[in-house]
């Protein structure tokens, strides 16, 4: 079974920051995080439960899960996400020194 998956918005508010951000540095290093995203999320659509599961202080509310994703520079990415049914909710995508979030950036 392959799933839908949705990219909420803020996870499509973090693409943007952190594509900006790169997109500054090398334009072609932008393209680049975002080809490696979509693959990501490619191998997420086929089977969503073999990603682990993150144990955060709201856990009893959802059921999180993330995958990891690298730059061809080997920097890791990390995007958080929900199954609900047949569909991954993609809720954040996180880069590199960012702080943990917090349960009212899930929302």
């Amino acid at each position: 079974m392959t799933y839908n998956v949705r990219i909420l918005r803020r996870a499509k508010r973090d693409l943007i920051e952190i594509s900006d951000w790169i997109a500054k540095q090398s334009l072609t290093g932008s393209a680049h995080w975002i080809t490696a995203f979509e693959e990501a999320c490619s191998r997420l659509a086929n089977n969503p439960e073999r990603f682990g599961v993150v144990l955060t202080e709201f856990h009893d509310k959802y059921e999180l899960r993330q995958f990891f994703f690298k730059t061809p520079h080997g920097r890791t990415y990390r995007g958080v996400f929900i199954l609900e049914a047949d569909e991954i909710r993609v809720l954040r995508v996180r880069g590199p020194g960012q702080p943990p979030l917090q349960s009212d950036e899930l929302e």
